[in-house]
């Protein structure tokens, strides 16, 4: 009996101190709001001061590691004193682990980076802090969030994929009704996931015309899939000709690698909601947190995202396409669609899937 009350005391003691461990990081909003009001040089001497005490900052994002790569190493260039760990994984599965691991005591991530839509369910778990960060007043309109909480590095513009070996530059689909063409039935694939897409239809044509449009290419024997990435491949490989929902800088990728594939840029060019990053509001590592939000806003850092084929954030940089861009240009708003987004994958799901 003595024994299993002295267990007891035991597993209570612990438990007593790895709660009061895990949930004793306070919100880092107020060291941010100080910082974010300092003149520029003291503001960056104070975040370098305290950065070399913190020496790590932890980052999860969706980037593939060999992209987040190339943009540590310029980070530590300029900061040798931070290691940074980085943690790569889809959008939704990052949101779902940050949000595990703060319900378990475990404020682990300092930066997070992935779809904006994640935006509503990350301030609904409280888990992010408010950085007014200077650089925003450098950023394109739709890169950040008007209350502070969210910048965005870059975007991706969604494209009519093909696979250049089947077909050819004069028989390629220039727009989305030429898809309804009974030629294209069996042979155009759409990603299992792809909400945006539909919802920039219905931004564009209107929500009925949209709806219906959506009804009659569901009747084309689409190939719908989860995976943008794998779904290029799939195409390269000869699996089906189209990708109606392509993300245009894989395809600039694969093919600069010389793969057969290319794309029509349609009229309106549709934007992605800018992916968003964010500053957690428990992070044990604010200053260098700061630090790295900002140096993925620098031209140093955006030229990288350039060159990768993403679409930058700041004003003072231009878009690059091969091909000229079309008068009209419809950027995706996660803000819009977030009290809607439920519905909006009802109505996918219910018409493609």
């Amino acid at each position: 009996m003595n024994t299993n009350r002295a267990v007891l005391l035991l597993a209570t003691l612990a438990l007593t101190w790895f709660a009061s461990g895990a949930f004793s990081q306070q919100p880092v909003d107020p060291i941010l709001a100080k910082l974010n009001v300092l003149p520029p040089d003291e503001r960056q001497a104070t975040l370098i001061k305290g950065s070399q005490n913190e020496r790590l900052v932890e980052w999860y994002a969706t980037l593939p590691v060999e992209h987040s790569k190339v943009l540590i190493e310029a980070f530590r260039q300029r900061y040798p004193f931070l290691e940074v760990k980085y943690t790569g994984g889809g959008g939704g599965r990052m949101v779902n682990r940050v949000i595990a691991e703060h319900r378990a005591g475990l404020n682990k991530f300092d930066v997070l980076g992935g779809t904006s839509t994640s935006h509503v369910a990350l301030m609904k778990a409280g888990l992010i802090a408010r950085n007014v960060t200077p650089v925003r007043r450098e950023l394109r309109d739709g890169f950040m969030d008007a209350e502070g909480y969210r910048v965005a590095p870059f975007t991706y513009a969604l494209v009519i994929g093909y696979n250049s070996r089947a077909v050819s530059r004069e028989q390629r689909p220039r727009s989305y009704e030429e898809l309804l063409e009974p030629k294209w039935k069996g042979h155009i694939g759409l990603e299992a996931a792809g909400y945006e897409w539909l919802a920039a239809m219905i931004d564009t044509m209107g929500e009925e015309k949209a709806l219906a449009f959506a009804r009659r290419l569901a009747t084309q024997n689409l190939r719908v899939q989860q995976g943008s990435s794998l779904l290029v491949q799939q195409m390269i490989a000869g699996e089906f000709n189209v990708l109606i929902d392509a993300l245009h800088y894989q395809l600039e990728n694969h093919k600069e690698r010389g793969a057969p594939v290319d794309y029509v840029i349609p009229d309106p060019l549709l934007i992605k909601d800018p992916s968003g990053i964010w500053l957690a509001k428990y992070s044990a590592h604010p200053h260098a947190a700061a630090l790295l939000i900002d140096f993925l806003l620098t031209r140093e850092a955006q030229e990288i995202y350039a060159r990768q084929n993403r679409l930058v954030a700041r004003r003072d940089m231009e878009w690059r396409f091969r091909e000229k861009l079309p008068n009209r240009i419809h950027v995706i708003s996660a803000d819009k669609w977030a009290p809607r987004y439920n519905e909006l994958i009802g109505l996918f799901d219910k018409t493609f899937r």
